[in-house]
This record gives structure tokens, C-alpha cells and sequence, in this order.
């Protein structure tokens, strides 16, 4: 993938099952429509423009990358087992056993017993045994949501969906807007978290007093704007961004957030919570 720097029309390119595909984008100095941004270049980390054309490049290549569940009910699994503090491959690997369960019997994970003794037995990870941390907390969560899950208008729209699964044990709008994003293929809900939550501050969408705690529905219609102002479907952008920002070190995304910072001399002081969220 590459593209065409400092042109009045930015092209760039993907790698397609046909062979390689272009798309052009507004010139660097245009407005884009939104808080007086302008599209920036391609090749610009988090400019506009970059984010138009990362969107595209993974919408060719990877349509459906992050869809886990063959049902609402698998989905729903797996993004409950996942999450904050949960290594990605540990939280797959407790899906996977879950989803045996499930497809077999059903029933079995509306009992909080029978969850707590799948998520307590060790993991193979990569020819490891692992154990899953927060196994008697998710395993409350998972069998009562489970339960309740059953009384849930499934064909509900997308956003009526999101704010249903809100009222399920251990289910944020977090956690509800990701089972709806990759279930659905959503383009109506986003998935917030920090790596989301910097890109917006470094856009400037995000009032930097703002948080996903507070301010939760603020931030996503102002997610939602940005992705149609650049014309990318927001379930692809909201997966984009949490793959490339955390990828970026911290020092270069907090530079980015604010150019006056200047990074620290070396600490053994761990980062604290304010810290972590810029």
C-alpha cells in the first residue's frame, strides 16, 4: 500500500484478491467538515486523510476481521471474556472452551457453577496452561447474562440492541456497543476505549475533559460524525484506530496530543490512571 504525497489529489492503494486498487482522496488543504478540520495527507499519522485511507485499505483487504461469533450469543461471549486486563489470546482461548458449551448445550452457561469451573480450569495457550484472571467475577457476569439474554428482543435495531445489553450483569456501553459492532456490522455504535479515546484527543474531536466514563454518548455521536465527514464506515474505523494506536508508543502519542510534552527522564514509578487515559 502506498500513496501519492504532496498531489492536489491524494491517491492511495490497497492490495485486493484482483490485484492492486486505488482511491483517490480531497486535496491536504481541504476541509473535511468537522471542527475545522482539514484531510491533511495520507502518509500524515492520525490525520484525517490517514484515517480515511488506513479504513479503506483494511475495508478491501479485511472486511469482516473482527467478527468472533456465530451468533449474538457466542458474540456476546467472547467480548465479555475479553477486555480490560484480559491478554487477547487468553481471553480467545476461554472462548473457544465456552463456545464448545455452548453449541452443545446451551443451558449449561446460564449456571454460574458450571461457567466458574470451565473459566478456573487452566488454559492452553500456545502450549502454555494459563489461568484466566477474574474467573469468579466473569463467571457471575456471564451466567446471569445469559440468563437474561433470553428476554432480549434480538431483531431489536442496532442502537435499541446496545442500550438493551446495558442492562445485562458486567455489560457497559462498552462492551455492549463491541457484541453490536461485531455481531451487526454496526456502523451506529462505537466501541470506546483509550486507544479511541487518543485518537480523538489528537484529531481534537474529543474535548480533552471529556471522558468515556461521563461522557460516553458525547464522544460516540462525535466518533460517528468524524467517520461519515471522511466517508468510512465507522465499524472499520473504530477497529483501525484501536489497531494502530496501540501499536504507537505512548511518548509519540502523547507528543501528538499535546506538542509541548516532553517526555520524562526514565521512572520506575508506574504510570498513574490520568496518565494512562492521555
Amino acid at each position: 500500500m502506498g500513496s501519492e504525497p504532496h498531489s492536489t489529489i491524494q491517491t492511495v492503494f490497497a492490495r485486493s484478491a484482483s490485484g492492486y486498487v486505488g482511491r483517490e482522496l480531497p486535496p491536504a488543504e481541504q476541509a473535511i467538515g468537522v471542527d475545522g478540520l482539514v484531510w491533511g495527507y495520507a502518509e500524515e499519522i492520525c490525520s484525517p486523510a490517514y484515517w480515511a485511507a488506513q479504513a479503506w485499505m483494511w475495508e478491501v483487504e479485511a472486511p469482516d476481521h473482527y467478527k468472533l461469533g456465530r451468533s449474538l450469543e457466542e458474540e456476546l461471549i467472547a467480548c465479555l471474556l475479553g477486555g480490560y486486563g484480559i491478554p487477547a489470546e487468553v481471553g480467545l482461548a476461554a472462548y473457544e472452551r465456552l463456545r464448545a458449551v455452548n453449541a452443545d448445550e446451551p443451558a449449561a452457561l446460564r449456571s454460574e457453577e458450571v461457567v466458574l469451573a470451565l473459566l478456573e480450569e487452566p488454559l492452553n495457550v500456545k502450549g502454555r496452561l494459563v489461568r484466566y484472571r477474574f474467573a469468579k467475577q466473569k463467571a457471575s457476569y456471564l451466567a446471569g447474562s445469559m440468563q437474561q439474554l433470553l428476554q432480549v428482543d434480538k431483531e431489536a435495531p442496532d442502537r435499541d440492541l446496545r442500550d438493551a445489553l446495558t442492562n445485562l450483569p458486567g455489560i457497559g456501553l462498552k462492551t455492549a456497543s463491541w457484541i453490536v459492532r461485531n455481531w451487526r456490522d454496526s456502523d451506529c455504535v462505537s466501541i470506546l476505549d483509550v486507544h479511541i479515546l487518543r485518537a480523538g484527543r489528537i484529531l481534537q474531536i474529543f474535548p480533552m475533559n471529556w471522558s468515556v466514563e461521563r461522557h460516553y454518548l458525547q464522544l460516540e455521536a462525535a466518533f460517528l460524525g468524524f467517520a461519515g465527514a471522511i466517508s468510512v464506515r465507522a465499524s472499520i474505523l473504530d477497529s483501525v484506530m484501536w489497531m494502530n494506536m496501540r501499536q504507537l508508543p505512548i511518548a509519540i502519542v502523547r507528543r501528538l496530543i499535546d506538542p509541548t510534552f516532553v517526555a520524562p527522564e526514565p521512572s520506575r514509578r508506574a504510570p498513574s490512571q490520568l496518565e494512562l487515559a492521555l
